[in-house]
């Protein structure tokens, strides 16, 4: 699959999604965001190492992902988020990463 195929593929699947996600080749380079992303000025062609603070990437499971080719996840330090790093299929060099808030999965469901 091409990268631009790829990117069209990410936007189809993540644009609606309410918190933000990245599409991330294995040298860190941020190929996609999804709009929640952008309007936190997040943007694609920076490493993502580079968004934010550095303590925020200790723990980076992504190479672990990539390398067994299955979805890892963790919380951080302090609990409040749930990190995730999934291979995209058929592509060894690049992952989806995002978060989302530990008390979202303590709360009852909306409708």
């Amino acid at each position: 699959m091409t990268d631009e195929r790829l990117i069209e593929s990410f936007n189809a699947m993540w644009n609606n999604y309410p918190y933000m996600v990245r599409l991330i080749r294995n040298n860190r380079v941020v190929l996609a965001v999804n709009k929640a992303s952008a309007a936190a000025g997040l943007e694609t062609g920076v490493l993502c190492s580079a968004v934010g603070v550095k303590e925020a990437h200790a723990g980076c499971l992504s190479n672990l992902a990539l390398e067994e080719e299955i979805g890892k996840h963790q919380l951080t330090p302090d609990g409040a988020r749930l990190k995730f790093w999934i291979p995209v299929e058929g592509r060894s060099d690049v992952f989806v990463h995002f978060s989302v808030p530990s008390a979202e999965f303590s709360a009852p469901a909306s409708e």
